[in-house]
């Protein structure tokens, strides 16, 4: 097996991004510090945190980028448990989920469809989402999906691990369901899955109402948010070599732009009453809610103005938030 993630030194984000430094020292001190970290012998390639009695971050290498992270998150309910994300699937995340569950049965679900949170689904029988992801998911059902992590000798192209280490493909069944579905964990402990367009258009967080959290992938990460309207898909040469990385539905797509994005925070501020913390799919987690406000309020001067941006990251607008990190935003997708 490759080296895993608990026989490692812990490497430090290094502190060389702009806005991101905050962030870097978050996840450096978490990893560094924190005493409720552990590493199961049944996945070695997870480090699990307990954020709360019954609710679990499970963070692991983000495999197409060098010293980077990606966050699960798991909830323990009374008679189920509840899986959100399953990144890439390096390493046994069913059996780990299994042993820290003591065995419930596991509900599944994703709040997108790419690579770094979906390719873990097929250690599973069955997967939910919002309905606009059910082609994108299917379509990603594949062996292939993992070649353009390795280079023409098999060697991993950025994070140290053996193709071996992956858990071998299955297909397994994607279940769309709309805005407002609720999952029940057992007696009265409900997750309701939110509609959160721009990152992508079927992109969805999840209410945890018990524990007034709002798990919100990577609409609302500590390091920012990345809107794909506008985009292309194939710009760098990392993701030429994903034939996977794109979707079925195109980049014009009006669920992809930042109007789409600034409408679906206005219908989520509005039940900021429900919920007083966001954990979202990379760095920093735990943020206070109030965040959104913020959000909410850059998206109105990006949509008011498009060049208020304050730098450019190739050809992606980037307009700070403040009190937060930055939108990321093409031209032609506002």
């Amino acid at each position: 097996m490759t080296e895993s993630i608990a026989s490692r030194k812990v490497t430090r984000i290094p502190l060389d991004v702009g806005e991101a430094y905050l962030d870097a020292a978050w996840i450096n001190n978490l990893r560094e510090n924190n005493k409720t970290k552990k590493i199961y012998d049944v996945d070695p390639f997870v480090e699990v945190y307990q954020f709360r009695e019954n609710f679990y971050g499970l963070l692991t290498n983000l495999l197409d980028g060098h010293n980077n992270f990606v966050w699960m998150y798991l909830i323990i309910g009374p008679e189920k448990a509840m899986l959100i994300d399953t990144s890439f699937g390096l390493g046994n995340l069913k059996g780990l989920v299994d042993e820290i569950s003591n065995g419930k049965p596991v509900i599944l679900a994703n709040t997108h469809c790419s690579c770094d949170h979906s390719y873990g689904n097929c250690q599973f029988d069955k997967a939910y989402g919002h309905v606009d992801l059910v082609d994108d998911m299917n379509w990603k059902q594949d062996p292939g999906i993992w070649d353009y992590l390795f280079d023409d000798n098999g060697k991993s192209i950025w994070v140290d691990f053996e193709r071996k280490d992956i858990i071998p493909f299955k297909k397994y069944e994607f279940v769309g369901v709309p805005d407002g579905y609720v999952f029940n964990l057992g007696e009265d402990y409900d997750v309701e899955l939110i509609w959160l367009p721009g990152h992508q258009p079927g992109h969805a967080g999840y209410l945890d109402k018990k524990n007034r959290i709002l798990i919100a992938g990577d609409a609302i990460c500590g390091s920012g948010v990345g809107l794909s309207g506008g985009s292309d898909f194939y710009a760098d040469e990392k993701h030429a070599r994903d034939r996977f990385q794109g979707s079925t539905i195109p980049t014009e797509d009006s669920r992809r732009t930042v109007t789409a994005y600034r409408d679906s925070l206005v219908r989520t501020a509005k039940r900021m009453d429900e919920f007083d913390y966001i954990f979202g799919g990379h760095g920093t987690n735990d943020l206070d809610k109030n965040i959104l406000l913020s959000i909410i309020e850059a998206c109105d001067q990006i949509i008011a103005d498009p060049n208020c941006y304050d730098y450019k990251n190739g050809d992606r607008l980037q307009k700070m938030v403040r009190g937060w990190a930055s939108i990321g935003y093409y031209e032609n997708g506002i």
